[in-house]
């Protein structure tokens, strides 16, 4: 089973001192396994995720714990701890168009998210994990499993 994980939930995975820590770590007891799928977007949107935070919530982490954390992530992809899948940025592109297009009228998402939710699509990702319930409702309405770590159910 594959696994794509938005940033907020990589977040919180990967800084311990975050609320939501946890309840993140709690995916490995609801699925202990599985392969967790880790994208050049992941790339961008975690690690701007990480800075930003020391910006904007500074008690849960310091530039110097946000490069620290970002060097042991990179580190771990090049170990192989993440399933590593390159995308065609026009597909992915055109899915979240199409996704926009069905639901866009009828909910609320942003565009990154739908870009969060067509990179899944394109990457077969068997379940779509996120904090955020905007992202999990375009996530299931484009045909993917869903988790939200928050809720203490199993996947939906």
């Amino acid at each position: 089973m594959t696994v794509f994980a938005d940033s907020s939930w990589w977040v919180p995975f990967k800084c311990r001192r975050d609320l939501r820590h946890a309840k993140a770590l709690g995916l490995f007891d609801q699925l202990p396994d599985f392969d967790l799928i880790w994208t050049p977007w992941h790339r961008v949107e975690v690690f701007n995720t990480i800075r930003q935070v020391t910006r904007f919530e500074p008690g849960n982490l310091s530039v110097a714990e946000a490069r620290q954390t970002i060097r042991l992530l990179e580190h771990e992809v090049r170990l192989g701890y993440y399933l590593r899948y390159e995308f065609d940025w026009r597909d992915a592109v055109r899915s979240a168009n199409e996704i926009s297009a069905d639901i866009g009228f009828t909910q609320r998402v942003r565009s990154m998210d739908l870009f969060h939710v067509a990179v899944a699509l394109e990457a077969d990702a068997d379940v779509f994990v996120s904090f955020d319930d905007d992202q999990l409702k375009a996530a299931e309405a484009a045909g993917l499993r869903v988790f939200n770590p928050s809720a203490n159910k199993k996947w939906r």
